[in-house]
């Protein structure tokens, strides 16, 4: 094993901490370890008891290197989609015969060069397509003969103060942050949804603890994101309230035991315990007279952030997150948005839950920029990551709701 390809992807969740371990074979990832670790500190996205998070952080990375024998300096840290702003540049540069590394170096820089708000920070840079002789490509058109190279480049970029927070406190963990990534753009690479969004326009929606982002990718590119503070955290603090349960028994009861999106719920016992001497059983019915409510609620302002999409465009639900693996949730999606709704789980080995979605999509991020290390190591990486964006004056377009509708129109 080559120690010097083993990539390490880091996802402060709101309620865990994400480690995951891998390495390529050729174009197969290969998952070496897997450790998720209970975490506080986080508040809708936000990094509120740093000190909380970075012991988090350090025990998963204690464990991992106890287990695998291999010591972690750096990771792949993958930052909460809060505050996407997405800006679009089209550069042409001249070609003298064929298309070569320090073309694209041209195009990526003057990208770099862009004008944008004070307040944010670039992280993710994209080719959304090139064009060569009046021919449109999604590849890197090296080695193409042409007079001109046209590229057409995205730069989303995410509230500055959010992401030094984020990492910093990785930093102070001891580690060093080699890339980042937004979760969102994380989930199109390793759910293909650049691709398939192409030929419709899709909906990733994340559902978690305490919120739920819904982002919007069309015609190749991430579009726009938008999150929701509401997540399985409130139902399971009702669970909690109502039947007395301990936090991890309400939370299992949620995500092993509740069916969403059925007409009638048997009046079974689905878990009994025994509370100061008394026995206590609980139904599924019982259940789901607590759940119901609060789930109403959180579908109602799904559908509603989404609304202007389903309203004009033919579109597609991807489902990921820890609670979007709740039994029935796909289906009750579909049912009430009027769409379809997959709830997508990962291929690869070793990471077949959909809460690690975003970050086994940080491995696809890393691998899809392997043709550009070569010249990327000539402009400086802390720049091209973490690049503070200058003033300019901007007009806000990263919201979903009210605004998404005119989304689809924009290369």
């Amino acid at each position: 094993m080559n120690e010097q390809d083993v990539q390490v992807g880091l996802e402060i969740a709101d309620h865990e901490i994400r480690l995951v371990v891998g390495q390529f074979f050729n174009t197969r990832l290969n998952i070496m370890k897997v450790e998720r670790v209970l975490s506080s500190g986080i508040h809708n996205g936000q990094i509120i008891d740093q000190m909380a998070v970075i012991q988090k952080i350090s025990a998963a990375i204690k464990h991992v290197e106890e287990n695998l024998g291999l010591s972690i300096e750096r990771v792949i840290l993958s930052l909460p989609s809060i505050g996407l702003s997405r800006y679009v540049r089209r550069i042409t540069v001249p070609i003298d015969d064929k298309v070569t590394l320090r073309d694209i170096k041209a195009v990526y820089k003057e990208a770099l060069n862009t004008e944008l708000p004070n307040h944010q920070a670039l992280v993710n840079l994209s080719i959304t397509k090139s064009l060569v002789n009046g021919i449109t490509m999604r590849k890197l058109p090296l080695n193409e003969t042409c007079d001109s190279l046209t590229m057409d480049i995205d730069l989303l970029c995410a509230d500055k103060e959010m992401v030094y927070r984020y990492v910093q406190t990785v930093e102070k963990a001891g580690l060093q942050v080699s890339e980042i990534s937004l979760d969102s753009f994380a989930l199109g690479k390793e759910a293909s949804l650049f691709e398939k969004s192409l030929e419709q326009h899709l909906i990733a929606i994340k559902a978690e603890r305490q919120s739920t982002s819904l982002s919007l990718f069309a015609k190749g590119k991430l579009v726009s994101t938008e999150t929701i503070n509401l997540g399985s955290k409130q139902i399971i603090s009702a669970m909690v309230n109502r039947f007395n349960l301990p936090i991890e028994i309400a939370d299992r009861l949620l995500h092993m035991n509740a069916r969403f999106g059925l007409d009638h719920y048997p009046n079974t016992p689905i878990y009994l315990w025994s509370n100061e001497g008394k026995t206590h059983t609980l139904s599924e019915q019982e259940l789901m007279s607590v759940v119901q409510p609060i789930l109403n609620v959180w579908l109602d302002e799904i559908k509603t952030t989404i609304k202007p999409i389903l309203d004009t465009s033919n579109v597609k639900i991807v489902l990921f997150g820890e609670s979007g693996e709740i039994n029935g949730f796909d289906q009750l999606l579909s049912n009430e948005c009027g769409c379809e709704c997959e709830l997508y789980i990962p291929e690869t080995l070793g990471v077949r839950s959909s809460a690690l979605a975003s970050v086994t999509g940080l491995f696809y991020v890393i691998k899809d920029q392997s043709p550009l290390r070569e010249f990327l190591a000539g402009v400086d990486m802390g720049q091209f990551n973490q690049m503070l964006i200058k003033e300019k004056e901007i007009v806000n377009e990263d919201t979903i709701s009210g605004k998404f509708k005119g989304l689809f129109e924009r290369r």
